[in-house]
């Protein structure tokens, strides 16, 4: 990963800051389980490892 890269994803407060450019309105495998993951970033849990 790029500097930049990192730091975007380091910096974000919430999950939709991520959710930018190009990517922005494609359908995504995650689709179906983003709100367990957003109430998991809700509760603090940022590692994906901890799911």
């Amino acid at each position: 990963m790029t500097y930049r890269t990192v730091k975007q994803l380091a910096d974000a407060e919430t999950p939709e800051e991520l959710f930018t450019g190009q990517w922005q309105n494609r359908s995504s495998v995650l689709d179906d389980i983003k709100p367990y993951l957003d109430d998991r970033w809700s509760e603090g849990c940022t590692n994906a490892w901890k799911l």
